[in-house]
This record gives structure tokens, C-alpha cells and sequence, in this order.
């Protein structure tokens, strides 16, 4: 299988980062192909709303950033990772950019149309909370409703609070997150 993480963290080697690396070297070893693609840095622009992408014939959205390159990756990807920090209860801006530019394909399962089915999907988020009062549940659910919607299968959240001990020292939560990947 072709594995797509799109890291939103600013963090190439921080916490997300490392519990994400985890989830890709456990597909790895399980045989899949993997590439992650750090959005921070990327020029991606947020979506403008102006609908240009959904007029017939329309040769996709009209800004000229990277967003292409990511599309093609993510059409080409049997699994989509979402791999996020929790920023203020949501994910980071580079993901969240990216995401909303998703807008751009066809995506609308019940249309029959989505760009999307049949694809697997898996959120990886850290938080700097521990989990009992940090909100991830909030943030998990609406990765869960894209997948509903756009007809992914969705294959759960990786997920690590590392407010005071860094995620180098959580042995369990590097292994569950190895784990799911071997099983994607």
C-alpha cells in the first residue's frame, strides 16, 4: 500500500514528528511504501471560497501554490495520515490549509464522486495536555465525520499528551503508535 502522511507540525524533529515517524516505521516494516510530506514551509494558501474549482470543466483551484504536488500525492495514496499537533483544540494551519484545499477534488460520497473512497485514514495528534482534560475527542471527531462524508475508511488516532514528560520517554505510546502503522 501507498502510505501519505501530511505532517502539519512546525516541528520536523518535535513530538507529533517523532509519534508520527513511529506509525511510519511500523508500515514499513509491515511492507508498504511511505512518504511524509512536511506542509510547514510549504506554500500552500488557505482556501478564498471562490468556488472556481466546481465550475464545470474547471481545471481544479485556481491559486498557483504547491497544492498540486499534495493533491496528486493524496490521489495516488491508498492511506491518508493526518498528523497534527492540537493548536488551540484544532489542528496546526498548514494542515488545516491543506485540508480545506481538499475542496478542490470531488469529495462527495454519497454523489457517487468522491476522489476519496476506498482510501484509509489515520489521525496522529499530540497535545501538551494530559488526555482527560485536553479536548482531543474534538478534534478526532471531525477527521471522523471527513472520513463519513467523503467515504474514507477510517483506522482510528494515534495519540500522545506530553505536557511535562517529553514523548521520548513514553515507551508505551511509541509502541502503540508502531503498532498502527504495522496494521494499516
Amino acid at each position: 500500500m501507498k502510505i501519505c502522511a501530511l505532517f502539519g507540525g512546525p516541528h520536523k524533529k518535535g513530538n507529533t514528528a517523532t509519534l508520527l515517524e513511529e506509525v511510519l516505521d511500523g508500515a514499513r516494516e509491515a511492507g508498504h511504501e511511505t512518504l511524509r510530506i512536511d506542509l510547514a514551509g510549504m506554500d500552500i494558501r488557505p482556501c478564498k471560497g471562490c468556488m472556481a474549482c466546481k465550475k464545470p470543466k474547471a481545471a481544479g483551484c485556481v491559486q498557483k501554490d504547491a497544492m498540486p504536488e499534495v493533491l496528486d500525492t493524496v490521489r495516488a495514496a491508498d492511506v491518508l495520515i493526518f498528523a497534527t499537533p492540537m493548536y488551540w483544540w484544532n489542528l496546526a494551519g498548514p494542515l488545516k490549509n491543506t485540508v480545506d484545499r481538499f475542496f478542490a477534488l470531488p469529495f462527495n460520497v454519497a454523489a457517487e464522486e468522491s476522489a476519496f473512497a476506498g482510501k484509509k485514514a489515520m489521525l496522529v495528534m499530540t497535545s501538551g495536555q494530559p488526555s482527560d482534560r485536553d479536548g482531543r475527542e474534538g478534534l478526532e471527531m471531525i477527521f471522523k465525520k471527513m472520513c463519513t462524508f467523503t467515504g474514507m475508511q477510517w483506522m482510528g488516532t494515534v495519540t500522545a499528551g506530553t505536557n511535562d514528560i517529553p514523548l521520548s520517554q513514553q515507551p508505551e505510546a511509541l509502541r502503540t503508535a508502531r503498532d498502527a502503522g504495522a496494521g494499516l
